[in-house]
């Protein structure tokens, strides 16, 4: 069996796409068809916290005036998936603005209006991540089954931002999500030659990387 790093696990690998490739396009064509992607600065108010695009935008309109325009943050793991996630942005005076904060450090994203994609307020429930493979690795469609399974009991059982569920049931889909994902970094090893750029888009060799963190054979 491969030996796979603990550190590999820890490490965030979806971004901004750099170009709105085919393959994004046809995504976004699917979840949102009256609407085009467009990239959008991140500068974050001095009172927006992570995670809470819709409060925050909400909040900033009641302070400053504007308008809260929902869409979807569109993320990229290239070779394995594109991922869509509810967010809301900032409208003022025809420019748009996202003012959340993102722990990654984007300074820009790309955001796909979808006007009927509101947020309730009064339930706080969350709409789940839209992901779809890239075709690439075989392993990619189990790892994004396991993760939609986990979200979607979470949210099943949450009442705002509180949710019961038990804790060995956490523990067990944790792990099956894990070992998903386990498969999809052998998968990219397997695939990824040492001297190219490194599947974690660090922009270093692989073997300078992610390569010594899996170790494909004893």
């Amino acid at each position: 069996m491969p030996a796979i790093s603990t550190d590999l696990f820890k490490k965030s690998f979806t971004t901004t796409p750099k170009a709105v490739s085919p393959e994004v396009r046809a995504f976004c064509q699917r979840i949102s068809p009256d609407h085009a992607p467009t990239y959008v600065p991140v500068q974050p108010d001095a009172e927006a916290l992570p995670s809470e695009c819709f409060n925050n935008v909400a909040s900033k309109v009641e302070r400053d005036g504007g308008t809260l325009i929902y869409g979807w943050l569109i993320w990229e793991w290239p070779r394995v998936f594109v991922e869509a996630e509810h967010h809301a942005v900032w409208e003022k005076d025809g420019a748009l603005t996202d003012i959340t904060p993102h722990v990654n450090g984007e300074r820009r994203i790309l955001f796909l209006p979808d006007p009927a994609r509101a947020y309730d307020f009064v339930t706080q429930k969350r709409l789940i991540n839209i992901k779809k493979s890239l075709g690439e690795l075989a392993s990619v469609d189990g790892w994004i089954a396991a993760t939609d399974r986990l979200h979607r009991n979470i949210e099943a059982n949450s009442v705002g931002n509180q949710f019961t569920l038990e804790r060995s049931y956490l523990s067990a889909m944790g792990q099956e999500i894990r070992n998903a994902l386990g498969l999809v970094f052998v998968d990219l090893a397997k695939t990824t030659a040492p001297n190219s750029p490194c599947f974690c888009t660090s922009g270093r060799k692989f073997k300078k990387c992610c390569g010594p963190l899996i170790q494909l054979h004893p």
